[in-house]
């Protein structure tokens, strides 16, 4: 896979898991709220929810919580979620949405020549699956 190739597929998959850990925060702060709360709420997708009700610093590791078993279970390198769980509590935290943009520069000081992706090994999801299942 070339250069350019590696980055795109790297920075879709990283907006996948990043879009899912703030999901899962969404739906956590949602349901630590009140039913007047929540249903003002209920057209705001879970994972901009942070961006409409503040999040203290405090809460982040518990809105968290095994918000990157999916990339680890795919066997992304744990550089890369520790950094994309980085950028997801820096949202979280100053209650700014997504942008790619954004993600895009986090994902560009990743050593991308140098992390062993999963779909770059011979281990990869179907073996892992397999053994599962």
């Amino acid at each position: 896979m070339d250069q350019g190739a590696r980055e795109t597929v790297v920075v879709a998959v990283a907006e996948m898991a990043v879009l899912r850990a703030l999901q899962v925060a969404g739906r956590r702060l949602l349901a630590r709220r009140s039913r007047a709360v929540r249903g003002s709420l209920q057209a705001v997708p879970p994972w901009e929810l942070h961006v409409h009700v503040p999040v203290g610093d405090t809460d982040l590791d518990l809105l968290l919580r095994d918000a990157w078993v999916i990339p680890e279970a795919v066997g992304l390198p744990s550089m890369m979620i520790e950094r994309l769980d980085q950028h997801v509590r820096i949202l979280l935290a100053a209650g700014l949405g997504y942008r790619r943009g954004d993600l895009i520069k986090t994902v560009s000081r990743l050593p991308l020549q140098q992390l062993e992706l999963p779909w770059n090994t011979h281990a990869g999801t179907d073996e892992t699956h397999a053994q599962g299942g």
